[in-house]
């Protein structure tokens, strides 16, 4: 296994520090995992295909420890899931002449991720291109201290506003194209958790986002082995 698609892999739930804890479902060769980050402002799932830990579900308390840890080991790994009585207790890893071992939690102190059963009807999809990425992230990084984005759809025009008050802030504001379904007012997301979102996905071939004036936000991302679904919940803007 190469080290950094398991970096990956946890990158996109991790999002520098948002998520802790998940449960890992690995199975025929596909690894996936459920999260909500603890500030309860994203909600999503991963899927990847080229990581095969068995078939087991791990309970991974501490991420940020494991991402420590992985930093101690080479590019290539031995992988291996210690289990008692068909309950996985710990992860062995090694390369040529390095060995760890990280334990694993009891499912039950994992956080319970809900699903989300009945979806709004969205009113803009913005397919999320490279340009998009960049200008976004460029644009939180001008404002480090906003906590959240706006995004407003009417006359055929839809604007995202980084760092959105009723009002008068800093702010930087930039058009989009996208396919409005309805004109809809400012809803607004974590600026920090969709900035995490956009870089942990880099390396997507196809991402939209799709946004409801109900306040509910989905973006989907879809590579060579992975595909990551997360559904930004609407923040109150001062």
């Amino acid at each position: 296994m190469k080290k950094q698609e398991l970096l990956n892999f946890i990158n996109r739930y991790h999002l520098a520090g948002a998520t802790t804890s998940v449960k890992w479902v690995s199975k025929d060769g596909t690894l996936e995992t459920k999260f909500i980050t603890d500030d309860q402002n994203v909600i999503g799932s991963i899927e990847s295909t080229n990581l095969d830990l068995g078939n087991h579900d791990l309970g991974v308390y501490a991420t940020p420890a494991l991402v420590k840890m992985l930093t101690a080991i080479g590019d290539d790994l031995t992988v291996k899931v210690n289990a008692m009585d068909s309950t996985a207790v710990s992860i062995d890893m090694s390369d040529t002449d390095v060995n760890m071992k990280f334990m694993l939690a009891d499912l039950s102190v994992i956080r319970q991720v809900p699903d989300l059963k009945q979806l709004p009807d969205w009113d803009v999809t913005i397919d999320l291109t490279k340009e998009f990425t960049n200008k976004f992230i460029k644009a939180k990084n001008a404002i480090p201290e906003s906590e959240n984005f706006g995004i407003e759809c009417k006359h055929d025009k839809t604007d995202f506003i980084i760092n959105y008050s009723s009002i008068n802030t800093n702010r930087i504001k930039f058009n989009v194209d996208s396919t409005i379904h309805k004109d809809m007012g400012v809803v607004c997301f974590s600026s920090n958790g969709f900035k995490e979102i956009l870089q942990a996905n880099k390396d997507a071939e196809t991402a939209k986002l799709e946004v409801s004036a109900a306040g509910l936000g989905k973006v989907t991302f879809t590579g060579k082995t992975y595909t990551s679904t997360y559904y930004l919940v609407q923040l109150q803007a001062a």
